[in-house]
C-alpha cells in the first residue's frame, strides 16, 4: 500500500511539472488576446512575447517565412534538462526580427539561464547612423554574484545589420555583434574586492550564418566553461570574425569566415577616433588551454589602419593553447602572437598565400615556451614577413619570439619569405636588423625545411634542410579543407623521417594520419610508414623531461605577480591553482630591515594552493620586501622574486 502511495505522489509531481510546460504559437494573423496554446489561438506581436515571464520548459514557436518589426526582450529562465526554447513552426524558412532602425539586439536574453535560440533570422537593412549600433543575438548578464548558464544558439540567419563601427557604447564596437554572449562586470573587483562580477557557463553557438554586418561576427566576452563556437559561416564582416575572451577549456572548430575585417582602419569613418582598430579572423585572449582547430579562413581585409589582418590570433594572456588543422588563404598574416602568452602550440596548420606579415610575434616569447612545428607555409606572390616586433627599444631582445620545428616553408619564384626585426609603431615598423637577437643559431629557428627565394637570408638554423619537400600539388588549395591534398608529400621527398622528435605531438597530421613516435616528418603530412626510427627509450626520457620543465613553468605562472598586504603578520599567498605532486622549493620572505628570512618548505604544504608566511612586520616594512620562490620538478627548476603593493583603493 505504502509503495503505491509513493508511485501515486510521483506520478502527480511529473503530472505536474510536465502541465507547466507549455507551447505558444506566434503569428501575423494571430490574436494578443488568445492563449498562444495552438496555431489557431496564436499570439500576434513581438510586445506579447515580452510582456510574458516564461516558465522551465516553455517553448516560444514563430511562424516560419513570416516577419516582425521590433525587437525581442525575453524573460524567464528554463531549468536543467527543460531549457526555455525560442523556434520555429510550420515550415523550413527561419521566422523574420527585422529590427529597422532600432539600436541595441534583435533578440536579448539579460540575467536568464537555459535558453536555446533556434532557427530565428536577424535583419535591419537600415543604413548606418552615428551614435547607433545595432546586434543580432545578445545574451548578458550583470546582476552582481549571481551564476547564469547553458544557452544555446543554433542554426540562426544574422545578417544586413549596419551598426556603427566605432564608438564605446552598450552597442557599438566590440558590442556590435551578429552573436554575442557577454559577462558584464559592473565594478573593478581588484579595486573593490567586494565586489563578485556575475559569472556565465555552457556556452554553444552552432551552425549559425553570419553576413553583411559591422562590427563582428560572434563573440564570447567573460564565460568561462564550456564555451564552444562550432560549425559557423560568416562572411563580409566589418570587423573581426570570431573573438572569444576568457573561457578555461574553451573549443573554436569548423567554423568558416570569409571577409571579415573588411571596414576597419578606414581613416574617414564615423566614430573611428574613438574605437580600437585592430581586427582579426579568429582570436582568444584571457584563455587557458583552449583548441581552435579545423578552422578555415579566407580573404580577410586589411585597411589603411588596421594593423593586424589575421587568420589567427593568440592575444593577451593565452595559455597552453592550441591552434591545429586550420586553413588559411589570401589573408594579410597567418598568425599574431601578443604579450604575456605561455606555451601556446601552433602545429598542423596550413598556409596559402597569405602575405604582408604572415606570423607576427610581440614580446618576450621565446622563454615562455611556445611553439610553431609540422605547419605548411606557401607563398606565390608578394612577401610574408616573419616579423619578430619588439614594440620598444626598452624591451629585451634577447628573448624574443617563438621556437620553430619541422615546419616547411615553400616560395615559387613570384614569392618569397623574409625574417624582419620590428621597433615602435606597428604602423610604423621598421625591419632594422640591429634589432635583431642576439641568440646562438637554434634558438628560434631548428630544422625546418626551406624551399625557394628568402630575402635578407635564411633564418639562424642550424639544422635547416634546403630541399624541394616534394608536394604533390603545392599551391591548389580551393575553399574547404577537403581541397588541400596537394601538400602532402611523394615518395622520394626529404622531408620524410627526418623531422626533430616532438613530445606530444597530438597523434595525428593535417589529413588524419596517425604520427608516430620516432622521427616525424616534416610539415603537416605524416608519410605512411615513418616513424622507424624510434627509440622508445630514448623517447620516454624525452617526455618525461619535457613533462618536467611543462610542470615547472606553469608553476611559475599560478603564483601571483605581486601580493598585496591585509595583514602586516601574515603573507597569503594563493595560488591559480594548486602546485602538482612532484613539484618542490622554498618561498622565502626577504626583509629589507632583517637579515634572517624566513623559509616556507612547499612539499610539506597540506593545501598545495596557499602558502601562509608568518613575517612579524609592519605594513611599511613590507612594501620594501619580497618574496623568493625557488621551485624544482627533477632536473628542471625556475627562480623568481615577487614584490608587495598597496591594495588599490575601494570604489564605493
Amino acid at each position: 500500500m505504502n509503495r503505491l502511495k509513493l508511485f501515486i505522489v510521483f506520478l502527480l509531481a511529473a503530472t505536474s511539472v510536465a502541465a507547466q510546460q507549455k507551447t505558444y504559437f506566434v503569428s501575423p494573423s494571430g490574436n494578443d488576446a488568445a492563449d498562444g496554446l495552438s496555431v489557431n489561438t496564436a499570439w500576434k506581436t513581438l510586445d506579447k512575447i515580452n510582456s510574458i515571464e516564461f516558465q522551465p520548459g516553455d517553448k516560444i514557436l514563430l511562424e516560419s517565412g513570416k516577419a516582425w518589426y521590433g525587437q525581442l526582450k525575453l524573460k524567464g529562465s528554463g531549468a536543467d534538462g527543460q531549457p526555455v526554447i525560442i523556434s520555429s513552426y510550420g515550415g523550413e524558412k527561419r521566422p523574420i526580427i527585422n529590427i529597422g532602425r532600432a539600436e541595441g539586439a534583435g533578440i536579448l536574453i539579460d540575467n536568464q539561464s537555459w535558453w536555446h535560440v533556434e532557427n530565428m533570422e536577424v535583419t535591419s537593412y537600415a543604413a548606418p547612423e552615428l551614435g547607433i549600433g545595432r546586434q543580432g543575438i545578445v545574451i548578458t548578464a550583470s546582476e552582481e554574484g549571481k551564476d547564469f548558464s547553458n544557452f544555446v544558439v543554433r542554426n540562426c540567419y544574422v545578417h544586413d545589420i549596419w551598426g556603427q563601427m566605432g564608438g564605446n557604447s552598450e552597442y557599438s564596437g566590440y558590442y556590435s555583434c551578429g552573436i554575442l554572449v557577454r559577462v558584464k562586470a559592473l565594478r573593478n573587483r581588484f579595486a573593490d574586492p567586494s565586489y563578485t562580477p556575475p559569472t556565465m557557463n555552457n556556452v554553444l553557438i552552432e551552425g549559425n550564418r553570419i553576413e553583411r554586418f559591422d562590427k563582428c561576427g560572434i563573440i564570447t566576452w567573460g564565460p568561462k566553461n564550456n564555451v564552444v563556437v562550432r560549425k559557423n559561416y560568416m562572411d563580409n564582416l566589418g570587423g573581426d570574425g570570431i573573438f572569444v575572451n576568457g573561457p578555461y577549456r574553451g573549443l573554436i572548430e569548423y567554423n568558416e569566415i570569409h571577409r571579415s575585417c573588411m571596414r576597419s582602419g578606414y581613416l574617414d569613418l564615423p566614430g573611428g577616433d574613438t574605437w580600437w582598430p585592430h581586427t582579426a579572423a579568429c582570436w582568444i585572449q584571457n584563455t587557458e588551454e583552449t583548441i581552435m582547430q579545423f578552422n578555415e579562413v579566407y580573404d580577410t581585409g586589411r585597411e589603411p589602419k588596421n594593423g593586424d589582418g589575421f587568420s589567427y590570433d593568440f592575444d593577451f594572456n593565452c595559455k597552453r593553447c592550441i591552434a591545429q588543422y586550420n586553413y588559411s588563404k589570401n589573408n594579410h598574416g597567418f598568425m599574431l602572437l601578443m604579450y604575456n602568452i605561455f606555451e601556446n602550440v601552433i602545429r598542423y596548420n596550413i598556409s596559402e598565400n597569405d602575405r604582408t606579415h604572415l606570423i607576427q610575434m610581440q614580446g618576450s616569447l621565446t622563454k615562455d615556451r611556445n611553439v610553431f612545428y609540422n605547419n605548411v607555409f606557401y607563398i606565390d606572390y608578394g612577401t610574408a614577413d616573419l616579423d619578430f616586433f619588439r614594440g620598444s627599444k626598452e624591451n629585451s631582445i634577447d628573448d624574443l619570439g617563438a621556437y620553430f620545428y619541422n615546419n616547411i616553408f615553400y616560395a615559387t619564384g613570384q614569392g618569397r619569405f623574409r625574417t624582419v626585426y620590428t621597433d615602435g609603431d606597428p604602423m610604423v615598423r621598421f625591419f632594422d636588423e640591429v634589432s635583431k637577437p642576439n641568440l646562438p643559431a637554434g634558438s628560434i629557428f631548428r630544422h625546418n625545411c626551406y624551399f625557394g627565394p628568402w630575402k635578407n637570408g635564411l633564418p639562424d638554423d642550424p639544422e635547416a634542410l634546403l630541399a624541394d619537400p616534394m608536394f604533390s600539388a603545392p599551391g591548389t588549395g580551393g575553399e574547404g579543407l577537403c581541397t588541400l591534398g596537394g601538400y602532402q608529400l611523394m615518395t622520394g621527398s626529404p622531408c620524410v623521417n627526418t623531422g626533430i622528435y616532438i613530445p606530444f605531438n597530438g597523434g595525428r597530421d593535417f589529413y588524419g594520419n596517425v604520427v608516430k613516435d620516432g622521427h616525424p616528418d616534416f610539415g603537416a603530412f605524416e608519410f605512411l610508414g615513418s616513424g622507424a626510427f624510434a627509440n622508445v627509450a630514448e623517447e620516454a626520457a624525452r617526455d618525461k623531461d619535457a613533462a618536467d620543465a611543462s610542470s615547472v613553468a606553469w608553476t611559475k605562472w599560478m603564483f601571483p605577480g605581486e601580493l598585496y598586504v591585509d595583514n602586516p603578520k601574515i603573507v597569503s599567498i594563493r595560488l591559480g591553482e594548486a602546485l602538482e605532486d612532484g613539484i618542490t622549493g622554498f618561498v622565502t620572505f626577504e626583509n629589507t630591515k632583517s637579515a634572517k628570512p624566513i623559509k616556507a618548505d612547499i612539499s610539506k604544504l597540506k593545501d598545495r594552493s596557499i602558502i601562509d608566511l608568518k613575517v612579524n612586520s609592519d605594513k611599511e616594512t613590507l612594501m620594501g620586501s619580497r618574496v623568493r620562490v625557488s621551485i624544482r620538478k627533477g632536473k628542471f627548476a625556475e627562480e623568481w622574486v615577487i614584490s608587495f603593493a598597496e591594495r588599490p583603493a575601494r570604489r564605493r
